[in-house]
């Protein structure tokens, strides 16, 4: 019968296996966010820079129902700024997670982090201002669920901030991975309809224009939960002893991964490069 000490040695050479399975996974889903993060910006750049480069803003509001406003000075100001600003902030948001980078050049993670932060205050800011001058598209639900993206943005925006000035660099990294999720909602919001259309072959039930829907009211606020109830999963994963919970993790991960492909491939084959 093999001894005690081998099947520690066996479980424990198990568990560093699992764990290092878990740290590729993780940033294998990683690299599939910010590939699909970088293809909203050029969607965003394409498109919306082309509109105004060309004059053609009427495009812009053939996309977006609170668009351009004739006379609007305020609005179409605080929408210039949530789109441009947008694509600063998408852009540069996954490079202060990157080891590579946070180790060797510090200076620049820290200002970075610091342009990150600032800037998701004034695109978020800039929203919220249009919602109120304009109407939320989807009315009183959208309003409350823009209203929540808003409120856990600047919460975890501030606690991510306090908690460098403290060094205690461990929660911070925590609050700032809640922050930049936050900071992507209208990221995760489109690729929500992304995979319901892909899970639905195109139908896409409890879904409307108007964003009035049973889904699209559920996406109004689930935009910003589920993700947070996703990461919060994966640090109990990680954090947990149990080989079996963290082998169920890998497979989540694995899971999310393929349902991450599937919303992106229609997002960008259905919705930004045909308008791009």
């Amino acid at each position: 019968m093999p001894s005690n000490v081998s099947l520690s040695a066996s479980a424990g050479a198990a568990q560093r296996n699992t764990d290092r399975l878990l740290s590729r996974l993780t940033w294998i889903l990683f690299g599939v966010a910010v590939a699909g993060q970088w293809l909203f910006v050029v969607y965003i750049v394409s498109f919306y820079g082309g509109a105004v480069l060309s004059g053609a803003l009427e495009r812009i509001n053939q996309q977006l129902p609170h668009g351009v406003i004739e006379g609007d000075t305020i609005g179409n100001a605080a929408l210039a700024v949530h789109i441009s600003l947008a694509a600063v902030i998408i852009f540069g948001g996954p490079l202060q997670f990157i080891p590579a980078i946070r180790n060797r050049f510090p200076v620049f993670h820290r200002w970075n982090g610091r342009i990150f932060l600032s800037t998701a205050f004034v695109v978020a800011g800039a929203g919220m201002l249009m919602n109120i001058i304009r109407g939320a598209h989807g009315g009183t639900t959208a309003m409350l669920g823009a209203i929540l993206n808003t409120g856990l943005i600047v919460v975890f925006g501030v606690l991510a901030w306090r908690m460098a000035m403290r060094r205690n660099f461990a929660a911070h990294k925590k609050w700032a991975i809640r922050a930049f999720l936050m900071v992507n909602g209208v990221w995760f919001f489109r690729v929500g309809y992304g995979l319901w259309l892909l899970i639905t072959g195109f139908k896409a039930p409890g879904a409307n224009a108007d964003l009035t829907g049973p889904f699209d009211i559920f996406l109004q606020f689930g935009h910003s939960l589920v993700p947070l109830l996703l990461l919060e999963g994966y640090f109990f994963v990680r954090n947990h002893t149990s080989l079996a919970v963290k082998r169920a993790g890998a497979a989540a991960l694995i899971l999310l991964t393929l349902m991450l492909i599937g919303g992106l491939a229609i997002l960008t084959m259905v919705f930004w490069f045909p308008q791009a």
